[in-house]
C-alpha cells in the first residue's frame, strides 16, 4: 500500500471516529458533569425535590426513589409533592394539600366516587387552572380531591396525557 494511500486511510479511519464520538456525546449540554445530565435544581428549573430529577434537551427525566416510585415537585399556586401513578385516572389532591390550595374540604361536593385500591371512596371533582412542573405549564387539568388521607397527591392520566408522550426505562421516567 502506497504511504499516501494509507495516510488517506488513517485520515478517513480519525473522521469516522470523531464522528462517532461526537453522536455518542451529542446529549451532553455545554456546562453539564460527566453524568448524561444536570440535576433540575441546577438549571433553574424548580422541579426536583422528589427523589431526583433531571432536565435533558428540555425534557423533564424522573429517577425513580428507592421505593420505585416517581415523585415530582408541581406548582399548582403553591408547591406540591406527588406520586406519578399511571393507573390513576385523573390528578388526585389530598385533603391536606387542597387545604394548602386553598380548597376547604368541608365546603367541597363529594358528589363522585372512585374505585381506588383501598376501595370506593368519594371524591370532589376539580379542574387545576395551571400545573407547572418546572418550565412545563399544563392547563385545565381535571382532578379530584379525595377524602381519605394519603400520603401524597397522585399525577395521574389527566396531567400525563397532555404530555407529547412519556416512557419508563429501568429507574427512569422521561
Amino acid at each position: 500500500m502506497s504511504t499516501t494511500l494509507r495516510n488517506i486511510f488513517i485520515l478517513l479511519v480519525f473522521a469516522l471516529l470523531a464522528t462517532k464520538a461526537v453522536e455518542h456525546f451529542s446529549h451532553l449540554s455545554p456546562g453539564t458533569r460527566d453524568s448524561r445530565a444536570e440535576p433540575a435544581a441546577a438549571t433553574g428549573n424548580a422541579a426536583y425535590k422528589a427523589d431526583e430529577a433531571y432536565v435533558i434537551h428540555d425534557q423533564l427525566v424522573l429517577r425513580a426513589g428507592d421505593n420505585g416510585h416517581f415523585t415530582v415537585q408541581a406548582t399548582v399556586g403553591t408547591p406540591i409533592t406527588f406520586m406519578v401513578d399511571t393507573g390513576a385516572t385523573t390528578v388526585v389532591l389530598t385533603p391536606d394539600d387542597a387545604s394548602r390550595l386553598g380548597l376547604n374540604p368541608d365546603t367541597l361536593a363529594f358528589n363522585a366516587v372512585f374505585e381506588t385500591g383501598n376501595g370506593r371512596t368519594p371524591v370532589a371533582l376539580i379542574t387545576l387552572d395551571r400545573l407547572s412542573i418546572g418550565s412545563l405549564d399544563l392547563y385545565d387539568v381535571p382532578a379530584a380531591v379525595i377524602t381519605k388521607p394519603m400520603s401524597m397527591s397522585l399525577l395521574g392520566m389527566s396531567a400525563l396525557e397532555q404530555l407529547d408522550g412519556y416512557e419508563v426505562g429501568g429507574d427512569q421516567m422521561i
